[in-house]
C-alpha cells in the first residue's frame, strides 16, 4: 500500500538540509496511534511553517532547542492502515494489492532502470523550476460540498494542472475521498449514536440519556461487547461528539443549544438533517 502525503526522529536533519520528497518504504511503525512520536512529525510536516522542536546536545553536554523543517511532500509504503484517523487522513492512499502487475513492469530491476530514474528525476527537478514562483490561487479550487482536510490535500495539485479532463479526474478521486472517509464513520458508535438521535428528532421524543440508551440498546446492542448504559452514552455525547449535555428533572439530556452542533454532525456523518426542536 502506497501512501502520498502532501503538504522521524533521523529524518528530521534530512527534510532540513535538503527540504526535498522524503520517501520511507517498510513504514508499518510499531505504534501508530495519535500517541506516537513519528506520527506527530508525520502529522505536522503536512502545513508550511509548522517546524518540530527537538533538544539537541553540544560539545558541552548542554541541551539546545532546535526547530526542523518537516514540511514536504511524503511517500509511504505500508503494509496496512495507521491507527491515527488524523494522519490517515492526510494521504492521498494507492491500495496496490488489489491490482495484477501490469505486463510492462518488471520482476527485477532493468539495468537501464538507473539512467531512467535520473531522466524522471530531471523532469520532476525542471517542473519546479517552471512552476516554482508562479503566483497561483486555491480559491477557485474549494470544492464546499467536500471536507476541508480533503480540500486541503486535492486544491493545490488542481491549480498545478493545466488540463481540465485531468482536473475532472483527480476531482472525482477528491469526491471518492469523501465517499470513503464517510462511510468509514458510519461504521463508529459515534455514528450509531447519531442515527439514533435522528430517529428520536424525527418522533419528537426527548433526547434524554435514558431514551437514547433504550433505543441505541434496541438497535446495535448485540454489535458491542460490553452493556451499553446511559453513562457510556454520555461518554461518546461528550468525549467523542462533542455534545454538551444538561441536568434536568427528567436526568441528563443533550443541551438544548446543541441543535446546530447536531446538524453539523449528522451532515459529517453522512446523515440526513432532521427538522425538529429537541
Amino acid at each position: 500500500m502506497t501512501r502520498f502525503l502532501c503538504p522521524f526522529y533521523r529524518s528530521n536533519p534530512i527534510l532540513e538540509s535538503f527540504k526535498g520528497t522524503l520517501i520511507i518504504d517498510e513504514s508499518d511503525f510499531r505504534f501508530s496511534d495519535e500517541k506516537a512520536e513519528m506520527v506527530k512529525i508525520l502529522n505536522n510536516g503536512n502545513v508550511r511553517g509548522f517546524p518540530v522542536l527537538r533538544s539537541d546536545t553540544n560539545g558541552k553536554g548542554e541541551f539546545n532547542p532546535h526547530a526542523y523543517h518537516v514540511f514536504g511532500p511524503k511517500i509511504l509504503a505500508t503494509r496496512g492502515d495507521f491507527e491515527d484517523s488524523a494522519l490517515e487522513s492526510r494521504f492521498l492512499t494507492e491500495d496496490m494489492r488489489s491490482q495484477r502487475l501490469r505486463d510492462d513492469v518488471p520482476i527485477n530491476l532493468r539495468a537501464d532502470h538507473k539512467a531512467e530514474a535520473l531522466t524522471l528525476r530531471n523532469k520532476l527537478l525542471l517542473f519546479r523550476f517552471r512552476n516554482l514562483r508562479k503566483p497561483r490561487s486555491l480559491a477557485g479550487f474549494i470544492d464546499p460540498a467536500i471536507e476541508p482536510r480533503i480540500n486541503q490535500i486535492f486544491a493545490p495539485l488542481l491549480s498545478i494542472i493545466c488540463d481540465e479532463k485531468a482536473r475532472e479526474q483527480l476531482r472525482d478521486v477528491a469526491r471518492g475521498c469523501q465517499r470513503e472517509m464517510i462511510a468509514d464513520r458510519r461504521g463508529g458508535c459515534e455514528a450509531h449514536v447519531l442515527e439514533v438521535i435522528q430517529e428520536l428528532l424525527a418522533l419528537g421524543t426527548s433526547l434524554a440519556l435514558k431514551e437514547i440508551t433504550n433505543r441505541f440498546s434496541d438497535l446495535y446492542a448485540d454489535e458491542y461487547k460490553w452493556k451499553v448504559t446511559p453513562k457510556w452514552i454520555g461518554a461518546v455525547l461528550r468525549k467523542k461528539l462533542r455534545l454538551k449535555t444538561e441536568r434536568t428533572r427528567d436526568g441528563y439530556m443533550i443541551a438544548s443549544a446543541e441543535r446546530e452542533r447536531l446538524d453539523q454532525l449528522f451532515e459529517k456523518y453522512g446523515l440526513v438533517s432532521v427538522q425538529a426542536n429537541l
